[in-house]
């Protein structure tokens, strides 16, 4: 695993976006394996290597690590402090950091002399700078200026009446700062302003408010100012990295002005962009926004052009259940390249603009097409049958409608809501077939019970219940405007331990021109990914399964995608993904470290928790959880998928074990183990 630096949030979708490919790319360790070999070995280091960061790299946080190597027995100074290094010579050092360049000395030490004799310098030292991220300077309160770049939105908008759009630039502080928007006049106010006034607000209220003389309600009336000081506060330079949030910017600033405008229903805007006026003094100055308004006068219909095609939330933001090519959707506005879709009242969806056509063309938000039939359609039966994969739920339809899937373990059940649809249902039953298929479908081998209702107008939800408080996969398609949930069935499982019969896909974490994070050593994730992936492959071939590898040498680059496909397109039973970890900067590598697991959907808690417990169990990492987390190889559905971080690339004790056979010899036993221990639960 590898974790990027979080970018500067311009969007809220940055981070989003970051996170869903934080275990794929990053943390820019340079391209090195040897010693002395490569841009941080130039300052005549000797045997000293710099794994990361590189000399006159940028750091957005206020600390960072040097990761590397020494010749085993040697000792290292950074700044005159000596550095914690292991037998190896591995080792891993944390450095504060001020904001601007940092200079660091790294000298290399003999400390053949043993534990009574002081170290000394050997070599030439190795001297580095690395750059804190500065804050953006402030505008100069004595000059009249708007910075055009910091305009936002930074994306064109289309809206509908009634909405609320927000928008901010940085200029002159203490000036009067307004936007001009179609005929519209909106005064901006400073963000520290923002904050400072519903401070006083609260200040007021609370100094009006009646006087408590206990001691019990004095001490509430302290602990509630205390937190209303902090909760006031709107700030505006969060920012979150390997799931700790850190300030990374001013929270508010002088020179930051924000305001919004409703958008009214006689606003007749059509590719208009806003115009900021700066005053001060007496002297004007003004500045255009790059981006464009538009306010829709009617909502207009598209459908999905593709299969998986992606759904957010927000723009940019978590996905949910993707959906089939064909499918017909509502659009009521747009944020970039995302068009809003109107699953239901109260719930949009963005979908970016190249997955979507509207007759039979690619979208152009300038002629956005013609409306066509509204996507609705009745619900008048649910059939069901049985396939190679188990149990189908079938529900047809007038046309092709969003879905969503939500998953339960305890209870056990699938929910699938169609949205644009309205209930008239009155037969639950196996789909018409011949009489051997008929006779075949009556005893479900999944499902247990169905059940169904009209959660508001234009949201009909079904929901299959299973017993017992397992699943083993489930894929939502469409056959012509037929919607189908597929569930499948328990695939065979000994009582001995035996995985015959058992389809598993193995996927080594990056590979070819995806190198991962890197070892002290130079070493690439992606080897360690693969030889560990190797031996567990082999483990579980000697216990009776059919193993499927999304790649088997170095050089392969496999997208994600792809690597998804291979495992679906094999009916593969079980999906796992083998990757090693590392830490953004701010953190501490010596500090967190050990062995984790991540899934996506509820059905792979089970495995993920049992993968995370053998792996312990068999090298003695600490355990760093079994969590949630947005991942491509977590993401698929047809199956039980997680992704384990087996060890730190970064934790000089953990990644000097991560390298030897032997190790990982008991990791893939390991993983073995916890695949076992998954399956002998009934």
């Amino acid at each position: 695993m590898q974790l990027k630096r979080p970018a500067r949030r311009q969007h809220a979708y940055i981070l989003a976006s970051g996170l869903t490919l934080s275990v794929i790319t990053c943390f820019g360790f340079i391209q090195n394996n040897v010693f002395g070999a490569g841009p941080s070995d130039t300052n005549n280091g000797g045997g000293l290597f710099v794994g990361y960061p590189p000399d006159g790299g940028k750091v957005p946080a206020s600390s960072s690590f040097f990761i590397g190597a020494v010749p085993p027995g040697s000792g290292l100074s950074v700044n005159g402090k000596e550095a914690r290094v292991n037998v190896r010579g591995f080792y891993a050092h944390v450095i504060p950091l001020q904001t601007g360049p940092n200079r660091f000395t790294l000298q290399m030490l003999d400390k053949s002399g043993g534990p009574t004799v002081p170290p000394r310098p050997i070599g030439a030292p190795k001297i580095m700078t690395v750059n804190r991220e500065l804050p953006p300077p402030s505008v100069s309160p004595d000059e009249l200026k708007i910075l055009t770049d910091s305009i936002s939105p930074k994306v064109n908008r289309g809206v509908m009446p009634g909405e609320l759009v927000e928008f901010s630039l940085r200029a002159t502080p203490g000036a009067n700062v307004s936007m001009q928007l179609g005929g519209r006049a909106v005064q901006f106010l400073p963000s520290v302003v923002v904050k400072q006034k519903v401070q006083n607000l609260k200040a007021a209220r609370r100094a009006k408010a009646p006087v408590k003389k206990s001691a019990a309600s004095a001490t509430t009336t302290k602990s509630s100012v205390a937190l209303t000081a902090v909760d006031d506060q709107v700030n505006f330079g969060m920012d979150a990295a390997y799931g700790k949030v850190y300030q990374r910017l001013p929270a508010a600033r002088g020179d930051r002005y924000v305001g919004f405008v409703k958008i009214g229903p006689l606003d007749q805007l059509e590719k208009v962009a806003p115009t900021f006026t700066v005053e001060k003094g007496g002297k004007t100055v003004t500045a255009t926004s790059p981006y464009k308004v538009t306010v829709l006068k009617q909502p207009f219909i598209v459908q999905t052009s593709k299969d998986n095609t992606i759904a957010r939330v927000g723009p940019g933001a978590g996905r949910i259940t993707p959906l089939s090519r064909g499918v017909r959707l509502l659009v009521d506005g747009w944020y970039g390249d995302e068009l809003r879709t109107v699953y239901a009242a109260n719930k949009h969806v963005y979908i970016d603009k190249n997955e979507l056509t509207t007759s039979g063309i690619t979208f152009d938000p300038n002629a956005p097409g013609n409306a066509g039939p509204l996507p609705t359609s009745t619900v008048r039966t649910i059939n069901t049958q049985k396939d190679r994969y188990g149990d189908v739920l079938l529900m047809p339809l007038t046309q092709r409608l969003p879905y969503q899937v939500e998953q339960s373990i305890k209870p056990n059940k699938l929910t699938l809501k169609i949205f644009g649809a309205t209930q008239d249902t009155d037969w639950v039953s196996p789909a018409e077939t011949d009489a051997d298929e008929l006779k075949k479908s009556k005893n479900l081998d999944v499902i247990d019970g169905i059940s169904f209702r009209q959660v508001q107008d234009g949201i009909f939800e079904v929901t299959a219940q299973f017993e017992g408080d397992r699943q083993w996969g489930y894929k939502v398609d469409y056959e012509g405007s037929t919607l189908r949930l597929h569930v499948k069935k328990a695939p065979p499982i000994s009582n001995d331990g035996s995985l015959a019969g058992l389809k598993i896909c193995v996927d080594p974490g990056h590979g070819g021109t995806e190198n991962g994070s890197k070892g002290c050593d130079g070493t690439r994730e992606a080897k360690v990914n693969l030889d560990i992936s190797l031996k567990f492959k082999q483990a579980l071939e000697r216990a009776g399964a059919k193993v499927i590898m999304t790649r088997t040498t170095e050089e392969e680059t496999v997208s994600l995608n792809d690597r998804v496909s291979i495992a679906e397109k094999a009916d593969a039973d079980l999906l796992i993904s083998v990757h090693n970890n590392a830490l953004p900067d701010g953190r501490d590598p010596w500090k967190e470290h050990g062995t984790s697991t991540y899934w996506y959907h509820p059905q792979s808690t089970e495995l993920a928790r049992n993968l995370k417990d053998s792996v312990i169990n068999a090298v003695d990492f600490p355990d760093i959880g079994c969590r949630f987390q947005n991942l491509a190889l977590c993401r698929p559905t047809a199956m039980p998928a997680v992704l384990v971080e087996v060890g730190f690339m970064i934790h000089p004790d953990e990644y000097a074990q991560l390298i030897e056979p032997r190790i990982q010899d008991r990791v893939a036993d390991g993983l073995l183990k916890g695949v076992q221990k998954y399956l002998a639960r009934k």
